[in-house]
C-alpha cells in the first residue's frame, strides 16, 4: 500500500534564514519603538515635510483672512 501523504522535503537553511530575517525585523521594530518613545514621538506624525505643509496652509489661511482687511 502507498502512504496517503508523500513525505515533504524541508530546506533547513531556508527556514533558518527566514527565522533570522523575522527576528531581525522584530528587533528593528522594537528599537524603533524605543527610539520614538524616548524622543516623545513626532507631533506632526511620520510625514517628512509635515511642518512645511502646515506652515504653507497657515500662511495661505492668514493671507485669505488678513489681506482683504488690509486692502
Amino acid at each position: 500500500m502507498r502512504p496517503e501523504k508523500e513525505p515533504e522535503i524541508i530546506d533547513l537553511a531556508a527556514r533558518r534564514k527566514a527565522a533570522q530575517a523575522q527576528a531581525a525585523a522584530e528587533k528593528a521594530a522594537r528599537e524603533k519603538a524605543a527610539r520614538l518613545a524616548k524622543s516623545g514621538g513626532s507631533i506632526l506624525g511620520g510625514r517628512r515635510h509635515a511642518g512645511l505643509i502646515l506652515a504653507a496652509v497657515a500662511l495661505a489661511l492668514a493671507a485669505l483672512f488678513l489681506l482683504p482687511r488690509l486692502l
